[in-house]
């Protein structure tokens, strides 16, 4: 008896307990379901240098710390340039960035970014453009750079490139018509460098960049020298979106402004030759705006000669977007001067993105690769116009197989089990055709010791000259430009079609036309037509032909033919 009427007792008991233990895990399960959007990684943006590109380390540092000031897991995600900092800000893919002083004058007007905080250097939060020469060049003023090279650091960049067309734009021109020729360098050391080499007689910094390096003994800065300084501006601000949580946004700000006051913050800012962060106006930014609508202003004027229209060129990025720019500009000031618009380069991170901008419309025409044209044409039925006539004159090139000097690979069939480096997954010499050559030889990707993908095809060529690949597939051209360094070819394709410039969808067939015409008249046994051929990228340097879709029909045969066996998804996906 005892017995029967302890059982119901423990039953009691037990159901009690798993009463609490349930009441207590779900509101357990609530709190961190609400809590899970903030304990999200807290994503920060850097694309504005103020000390050399080397030091990018700083800014991690910078973001571990605030991390651990804000007990929240934090991730730097750094981009090129400042135009791909902006679309992620406007995205909101970042909510905190280092951006700078110019964009952040735009994008408060696009989109409404809001300042954080700002460095302290000098006791100030101002910062100048500084405009420098060899420190053997003759030219003492900014005026007598007149007909020299000139390099800007990024087209949306405030000391590197509004200040001294702003310059320009009070003396009466324009930078294209002033200077001899334009090069982006995309970071303000960079633009030390390659004025200390004299790769360009002039250059416009920043002025923290260019006094870091002074006083770090950067051999570039010591051979070179100031001719002239801007007024202060407003120096590159950290930013946030405007739809931050605003207690993570005091969290943040918070951390920064007491940075210089614990020992571990002081240690990274000392490090930087920063003293603080402050709070800095809105106000401090207001002489960028005047430049901006200065300039804006000239432009516009300009545009209205030129029928107010801006056609829009893409290029899909074969190397990093200073070489793109340097060997692409030149043919857009000619195509001003031929047809009745304005030219604008806009580049995307990758072939895809490239392909979408030509068939939405945000590019009127773009260069492509042989792949990449297809599976455009195919998307969104854009038009082939002309193709380049190529290095030899034949509107052709090749693919190679290229491995180093002294290493036991001689042909291709040595590659199996070895490593091989690709270009771009899209890019018809850099990893379509070598793959259709592998498996010619009957080797597919799983049987590779292991592969990558690189972004450029220089990229490929100097991890084969490192050692960190057995071999590389690149465009013959770019082959041709290491042979000295140590590059043998050891298998090379049949000729591959020059890709197209070809015409989105919505492109108005009088632009085409014009863009047609303007190409087809550049003729390389013409003095005047020869100096602008020779500063264009190798392939473009023959001037152009006709196009047609029938020149692409063997790639799409071998696209098809690529084996898809090997079961790792390893070949491009697309409809042909």
């Amino acid at each position: 008896m005892p017995l029967k009427k302890s059982i119901p007792n423990i039953l009691k008991r037990e159901i009690k307990r798993l009463l609490i233990f349930f009441i207590f895990f779900q509101s357990l399960f609530i709190a961190q379901g609400a809590a899970a959007l903030p304990n999200d990684v807290v994503k920060i943006g850097v694309s504005s240098m103020i000390t050399p590109v080397d030091a990018v380390k700083y800014y991690q540092d910078i973001i571990d710390y605030i991390g651990d000031q804000i007990k929240r897991p934090v991730r730097m995600v750094n981009r090129r340039t400042y135009d791909e900092m902006d679309v992620l800000l406007e995205k909101g893919e970042v909510k905190v960035a280092f951006i700078c002083s110019a964009p952040y004058v735009k994008n408060r007007a696009q989109f409404g970014v809001e300042l954080l905080v700002g460095p302290i250097v000098n006791g100030r939060s101002v910062y100048h453009s500084y405009i420098i020469v060899h420190h053997e060049s003759p030219i003492n003023t900014f005026p007598e750079l007149k007909g020299k090279v000139f390099a800007f650091t990024d087209p949306k960049s405030n000391t590197g490139k509004l200040y001294p067309t702003y310059l320009l734009k009070g003396m009466g021109f324009a930078p294209e018509k002033y200077f001899k020729d334009i090069l982006y360098s995309y970071s303000h050391n960079k633009s030390v460098e390659m004025v200390a080499k004299k790769i360009v007689d002039g250059a416009a910094m920043e002025s923290i960049v260019y006094e870091h390096m002074l006083k770090t003994g950067s051999p570039y800065a010591r051979q070179t020298r100031i001719i002239k300084r801007s007024p202060p501006f407003g120096i590159p601000p950290v930013v946030v979106t405007r739809d931050i949580d605003p207690v993570l946004r005091k969290r943040i700000r918070d951390a920064f402004l007491s940075m210089h006051k614990t020992p571990k913050g002081k240690a990274i800012l000392d490090a930087m030759m920063i003293e603080g962060f402050a709070e800095v106006p809105d106000r401090n930014y207001d002489s960028i705006r005047e430049m901006e609508r200065g300039v804006v202003e000239s432009s516009r004027v300009a545009r209205t000669v030129k029928d107010n229209k801006i056609i829009h060129l893409g290029v899909i990025p074969k190397d990093n977007p200073r070489i793109m720019y340097e060997k692409y500009q030149p043919l857009l000031d000619y195509l001003m001067e031929k047809t009745p618009y304005q030219y604008e380069l806009l580049l995307k991170k990758n072939y895809e993105e490239t392909v979408n901008a030509l068939g939405s419309g945000e590019t009127d025409v773009a260069f492509l690769g042989p792949l990449t044209y297809l599976e455009a044409r195919a998307k969104y039925g854009v038009v082939s116009l002309l193709k380049a006539r190529g290095v030899e004159g034949t509107a052709s090139y090749k693919s190679v197989i290229i491995t180093k000097e002294g290493l036991p690979v001689r042909t291709i069939a040595d590659l199996k089990g070895q490593s091989i480096a690709f270009a771009s997954s899209k890019s018809t010499s850099g990893n379509l055709i070598p793959r259709y050559l592998l498996a010619g030889a009957g080797i597919h990707l799983n049987e590779l010791g292991s592969y990558t993908n690189f972004d450029y095809h220089d990229s490929v060529v100097k991890a084969v000259l490192k050692g960190q690949y057995a071999a590389g597939a690149v465009r013959d051209s770019v082959a041709r430009k290491y042979m000295k360094l140590g590059i043998t070819v050891i298998a090379e394709s049949e000729s591959i079609p020059t890709g197209p410039l070809a015409a989105g969808p919505g492109t108005s067939p009088a632009v085409i036309e014009d863009i047609r015409r303007a190409l087809l008249a550049l003729d390389p046994k013409k003095p005047d037509d020869q100096r602008v051929l020779k500063r264009l990228d190798e392939d473009l340097k023959n001037g152009f032909t006709e196009a047609a879709d029938r020149d692409y029909g063997e790639i799409r045969t071998k696209i098809k033919a690529v084996p898809q066996t090997c079961g790792i998804g390893c070949h491009p996906k697309m409809e042909l």
